[in-house]
């Protein structure tokens, strides 16, 4: 198979998770792209805005439209997720999770790196940038919610423990911006409402920002492609 795609250029990768395995996937194809230079990289996922202006890949799909309108290309995705049984290792030394990732691909990858990336433009970069001039310093974004309706019990931080937090960060003269979806929940007490933004908007905002603090999602492996400081707090059994 891989002296197959080799004749053929191309690779075509499928990502179905959520925000964070998407921004995973984006440090694989950077590695591909820096191992096999010529390779035409294609990504299917319904995470569009992962992957938009990102100079590794030659074309990106919907992954919807594509179960519609081409399944011959669907189908010839490979599939970039969490499967512990995808290379059987001698050893049992624990993998980052990006190496699943990494094992699922057809082709091998000496280099591997492990460093998400995003690629926003100068107007999304610079939209709230003024606002955010005005506030005072140190700026920290929360997102409380996201992962409350996970079923791993780990995923979310109880809400109910977040308005502590918030007065904890204004005690010590930080501003506190809140990110998210406005479905998710309401807004706390002693924020700035930035909820509604989108994925991307809310990236440019956490760029200009000193730190983050959110439970493990998507957020968090934002601040990790934009270099951004990120408290990640756990939950619970």
């Amino acid at each position: 198979m891989e002296n197959d795609l080799n004749r053929a250029n191309s690779l075509y990768i499928r990502v179905p998770g959520g925000y964070g395995d998407n921004l995973m996937a984006t440090a694989v194809v950077a590695a591909v792209r820096r191992e096999y230079p010529d390779m035409r990289i294609f990504v299917a996922t319904k995470r569009l805005d992962i992957f938009e202006n990102n100079p590794h890949i030659a074309g990106l799909y919907n992954t919807r439209t594509l179960l519609k309108k081409n399944m011959s290309v669907y189908n010839r995705c490979c599939v970039l997720e969490y499967v512990p049984y995808a290379k059987i290792r001698e050893s049992n030394e624990k993998k980052h999770w990006i190496d699943f990732f990494y094992d699922c691909l057809p082709i091998s990858i000496k280099h591997r790196t492990y460093q998400p990336e995003i690629y926003l433009t100068w107007r999304e970069r610079n939209c709230r940038s003024r606002r955010l001039e005005k506030l005072q310093r140190p700026i920290a974004v929360i997102s409380p919610y996201g992962g409350a309706t996970s079923k791993i019990p780990n995923k979310f931080y109880p809400v109910e423990k977040w308005p502590a937090i918030v007065a904890g960060l204004s005690e010590a003269s930080f501003s506190v911006i809140q990110v998210g979806e406005k479905k998710e929940g309401p807004v706390l007490p002693g924020v700035i409402d930035w909820r509604g933004l989108g994925y991307r908007k809310s990236a440019a905002a956490l760029l200009h920002c000193d730190a983050l603090i959110t439970h493990p999602s998507g957020f968090m492996h934002l601040a990790t492609a934009l270099l951004v400081p990120c408290l990640t707090l756990f939950g619970g059994v």
